[in-house]
């Protein structure tokens, strides 16, 4: 279970569905609002050290975007604990001439000074809405390319490897870091089969090694030696 703070009044909570059984729930649970899916989110939200924001507002919105190998929770904290306040009514000056009104007109006069003091809790929603658009649209993107990053003990290892390219590369980078060298080789998967990626490391790893850097470790503690299109590049120089 992992939680990501999206912005001061959004979290996103991501659940895989292994574990999601282990709590003995399911995705149909989701569908019709229920005191059990209510439980569910509350443990979950008891379980993670949210920011104090969130500890401290009395009332949250969830929004449920399941997936394929997991279940996304959007929680939006809402303001209409905070501006609404029951107290104020005790105070009926703002509803209007009361003693005037029939029973009708009170209560519709109630229902819109209410409706109007809830507003912040509508933004709410739809800024959790706006939300998981965004993720949606940040993931297909991401789900577009996948970056590989390639140890070469030696450079003479580094132009073996590029000589053997023969599938299309989106971008390389090239670094070098204690002695070795590194590329960073992002690869477009969109239209490919699910098995593309995994045959593409496979055909790299024949002439090199996989490495558990990332990509911004290599930029804090690396050496950048070509930018874009190193693959490209290197393969212009010249070789014995």
């Amino acid at each position: 279970m992992k939680v990501k703070q999206i912005s001061d009044s959004t979290l996103k909570i991501t659940i895989k569905l292994d574990d999601l059984e282990e709590r003995g729930m399911e995705l149909s649970d989701f569908l019709i609002p229920q005191e059990k899916t209510e439980e569910f989110f509350y443990t979950v939200l008891d379980e993670l050290d949210l920011p104090m924001p969130f500890r401290e507002s009395g009332m949250l919105s969830f929004r449920v975007t399941p997936k394929p190998d997991r279940v996304d929770i959007f929680v939006t904290k809402s303001d209409l604990d905070q501006s609404l306040n029951f107290d104020e009514f005790t105070d009926l000056s703002e509803l209007g001439d009361v003693a005037s009104m029939t029973p009708d007109e009170f209560f519709k006069s109630l229902e819109q000074t209410v409706r109007e003091k809830s507003a912040p809790d509508a933004t709410a929603v739809r800024h959790l809405e706006e939300v998981e658009q965004e993720e949606e649209a940040d993931e297909e993107e991401q789900e577009r390319y996948i970056y590989y990053i390639l140890e070469f003990p030696t450079i003479e290892d580094l132009f073996t490897f590029v000589g053997t390219v023969d599938y299309p590369v989106e971008e390389s980078e090239l670094y070098k870091m204690d002695g070795h060298y590194y590329l960073t080789v992002l690869i477009n998967v969109e239209n490919r089969s699910k098995q593309y990626p995994g045959y593409i490391l496979s055909r790299m790893l024949e002439f090199t090694n996989d490495t558990k850097l990332t990509r911004p470790a290599l930029q804090e503690h690396g050496t950048l030696m070509l930018p874009i299109a190193a693959i490209e590049e290197l393969r212009k120089v010249p070789t014995v």
